[in-house]
């Protein structure tokens, strides 16, 4: 597997928190080959251990910004400073070149512009924070769609990933996007039955008037 992200496993560690690497990282995980550039690292983690998160990183050198939405991010220098609006953060060095911010006129707040370049350094993460009961993993977006954590949390060797499955369905609602049609059919071409019908009806309840992935 790609040699950034076993650095970034290795650096994660050392932090003593729960995750699991996301995104099209955590599809080619489950495939076991490296099938397209990935733009960035995406990190499942859980909404206790924010704070831990964040110190860590920025004990590592690491700048922290929570996502607010509209193209606008805030700078995190204080845990009990935060906006919370949405369920991500960035971390990233200040030589990091996938990301140009630029100052508006609130104090601490950035407009953001992503380069989509790859990433080929360990300058940059986005950590997604979810929530979790004692046996599932609940869905972002309605909680009411849930996975068993020994279904939804699997291992490629030391390295923790979401299931292609859930990773699926955060994809669902922009199938357009670069690279998700791709995940889609490298997934598929790949997942279980079990894992296929879970899609399935995760995505029914999702959206119950269709959607292009459903069987």
């Amino acid at each position: 597997m790609n040699n950034l992200i076993k650095q970034a496993n290795k650096l994660l560690k050392n932090c003593g928190i729960e995750y699991a690497f996301c995104g099209g990282w955590a599809i080619d995980l489950f495939i076991g080959a490296e099938t397209r550039k990935h733009g960035d690292i995406d990190i499942l983690a859980y909404w206790p251990e924010r704070d831990t998160i964040i110190q860590y990183m920025q004990s590592l050198g690491f700048q922290v910004y929570e996502m607010l939405g509209g193209g606008k991010v805030h700078h995190i220098t204080d845990i009990h400073n935060q906006i919370k609006s949405k369920r991500n953060i960035i971390c990233c060095t200040q030589d990091c070149e996938l990301v140009c911010l630029s100052e508006t006129d609130e104090a601490g707040i950035y407009f953001i512009d992503f380069k989509h370049i790859g990433q080929t350094k360990l300058n940059f993460f986005e950590f997604l924070f979810n929530d979790k009961d004692d046996t599932d993993l609940l869905y972002a977006r309605n909680h009411a769609v849930k996975q068993v954590l020994s279904d939804a949390i699997l291992y490629n060797g030391s390295l923790p990933y979401l299931s292609p499955e859930m990773c699926l369905l955060y994809k669902s609602t922009d199938t357009e996007r670069e690279g998700y049609q791709s995940d889609y059919d490298n997934a598929m071409a790949n997942m279980n039955q079990r894992q296929r019908h879970w899609l399935d009806d995760a995505l029914t309840i999702m959206y119950p008037e269709g959607h292009k992935w459903r069987l």
